[in-house]
């Protein structure tokens, strides 16, 4: 009994400093194990539809100068002249003021009313049916004034006016370029003397209009 005690003590003696030694190791290795590197990841993809945003639009300048040729008849002949305009507004509704000369109507044996000559002004309220894109649908309503030229008289006619336009714009920067073409329709209203006889005409014209 007491050998075996003493074997015992013996072992305890050996193995408890072998023991302390590999706890002081462990607790080392434990304090001052290196941290694992840090792991980088790449941000999500940003989700997309993939649809293009709105194209801009083309400059829109609000006022417009119009230049053409325009002619006038009332069902005889064609007499041919030069239009002016001036268009007001970017948006849907604008304004427009015109002018134009023309020579007479030429008629043959059948004289016209306007076979000398004419000049009309007017003012007009448009609407642009779509005033976005390159094509521009334009309807006008106004009012004017005509001088008709004859042969040793002449006269003045009060006017309503009817437009019906088709206008292309240019897709420029910094200019607001456009083609159009139109036809107006002219009801006469009080009239002189000398120029009752004129029951209307119709203007047909293409011009070119520029905006700064």
């Amino acid at each position: 009994m007491r050998g075996a005690v003493g074997i015992t003590c013996a072992m305890f003696v050996v193995l408890a400093p072998v023991a302390a030694q590999a706890q002081d190791q462990a607790v080392v290795g434990v304090g001052y194990a290196e941290p694992p590197p840090p792991r980088y990841s790449e941000p999500p993809p940003i989700a997309t539809d993939g649809a293009a945003g709105p194209a801009e639009e083309p400059y829109r300048s609000p006022v417009r100068l119009q230049l053409g040729p325009v002619g006038a008849s009332t069902g005889r002949g064609l007499g041919l002249g030069l239009g002016v305009a001036a268009d007001f507004g970017r948006g849907s509704v604008g304004l427009r003021l015109s002018a134009a000369w023309l020579r007479g109507e030429p008629a043959g044996s059948d004289p016209s009313p306007i076979a000398d000559g004419l000049a009309q002004y007017g003012g007009e309220l448009t609407l642009d049916l779509r005033k976005r894109g390159p094509l521009h649908p334009v309807l006008g309503f106004g009012f004017g004034l005509a001088h008709v030229a004859r042969s040793g008289s002449s006269g003045n006619i009060g006017v309503g006016t009817a437009r019906i336009g088709l206008e292309y714009a240019l897709s420029l920067e910094d200019a607001d370029v456009r083609v159009g073409c139109g036809l107006t329709g002219v009801l006469p209203g009080p009239a002189d003397q000398d120029v009752q006889d004129v029951k209307g005409w119709a203007l047909a014209g293409v011009s070119i209009g520029i905006g700064f």
